[in-house]
């Protein structure tokens, strides 16, 4: 039976030691704690909008699971927190999690603490096996993949999976470097085709989140990307969790001659936004389809204060994927700035 310690074998032989954390684990929060969870994963170096409780029920759609709160405490002070999605058969709980893009903590040096602690609880639940990706940048990075280690945890990461590295943009310096420099001379081409063949972009609404959805399914259909459509219940999610505000995140729409022709969907957490999902119809076009509404969505994000623009995932240095690489290329006419994430880790308990 899942579940008994003296039936989990652990991933390497690491030793146990006590964290002396108080640990809460639940399904939903109280408002105290529910609070406390909100400000301390936005104001954490490693947050990240799929570890807030907004994100909730859109993670919770993305795929069969049961989600639940880990939060641990030092003294009353939070130290770490996750959003941790059980896989789930129905009602019934299996023995593998997953938390996209955390746990959360304020400092590198407290992870392996958390790590601990969330071993312990997971285990207690009959929890057998868990996946984690802090959101950590640069050198700390480094050091969050070193105690992930330690912690015995193995190296998962897929060219394909959860992206590693990826692109960013500086929304603080001056609104016109955006396409200033010579570096960003392909940019204002673009832009420059798609004004003159008459391209406009434009807020979206729920509708258009549907033309969205329809253009990914056509890319499915044709082969052009690897992968399914998400349920309608997810889209609902997403609508009404992130995008039916204007602070969580934005929708863009291209048009042409009328029609949608290109979809970006970029999600905010604090003073970074992140280019989430996109979508082109199919056809050809005298100009590219995405550079406008990538160009409304920094523009957005901006606007709203943030001080970083994420351009998603690109290809690490041993990815070879020819489409992949083409994406990375289109990104970096935005920016050349690599950044450098904690890669996949899971590990059997």
């Amino acid at each position: 039976m899942y579940g008994r310690d003296d039936q989990d074998p652990p991933c390497v032989p690491v030793p146990r030691r006590k964290t002396n954390l108080d640990t809460l684990w639940a399904t939903t929060l109280a408002a105290e704690d529910a609070s406390a969870y909100d400000q301390f994963v936005l104001e954490a170096p490693s947050g990240h909008f799929a570890q807030t409780r907004a994100w909730a029920p859109v993670a919770a759609r993305s795929r069969p699971s049961h989600v639940r709160y880990f939060v641990a405490r030092d003294a009353g002070r939070i130290v770490g927190t996750a959003l941790v999605l059980r896989a789930a058969a129905g009602p019934l709980p299996l023995p593998f999690a997953t938390i996209d893009r955390g746990p959360v903590c304020r400092e590198p040096a407290d992870v392996p603490r958390v790590l601990e602690a969330l071993r312990s609880a997971a285990r207690r639940r009959g929890i057998v096996r868990l996946t984690a990706m802090p959101y950590w940048t640069g050198g700390d990075a480094t050091l969050v993949g070193r105690a992930l280690s330690a912690a015995g945890y193995r190296d998962v990461q897929r060219a394909d999976g959860a992206h590693a590295t990826s692109l960013r943009l500086d929304l603080r310096e001056d609104p016109q470097a955006l396409l200033a420099g010579g570096d960003r001379a392909q940019l204002r081409r673009l832009r420059r085709e798609a004004s003159r063949a008459g391209a406009t972009v434009r807020p979206g609404g729920r509708a258009d989140l549907e033309v969205h959805r329809r253009m990914v399914r056509e890319r499915f259909q044709a082969g052009r990307q690897a992968g399914r459509d998400r349920s309608t219940a997810w889209y609902d999610a997403l609508w009404s969790a992130m995008l039916a505000g204007a602070q969580r995140g934005g929708l863009f729409v291209c048009e042409h001659e009328g029609a949608p022709v290109g979809t970006v969907v970029a999600l905010r957490h604090g003073p970074l936004a992140t280019y989430a999902y996109g979508a082109t119809s199919d056809g050809p076009a005298p100009f590219s389809k995405s550079v406008l509404p990538l160009v409304a969505a920094i523009e957005w994000a901006r606007a709203l204060g943030c001080a970083q623009f994420d351009l998603g995932g690109v290809p690490q240095a041993n990815d070879t994927d020819p489409k992949r690489a083409h994406i990375a290329e289109y990104k970096g006419h935005f920016s050349k700035t690599r950044v450098d994430l904690v890669r996949e880790h899971s590990c059997w308990f």
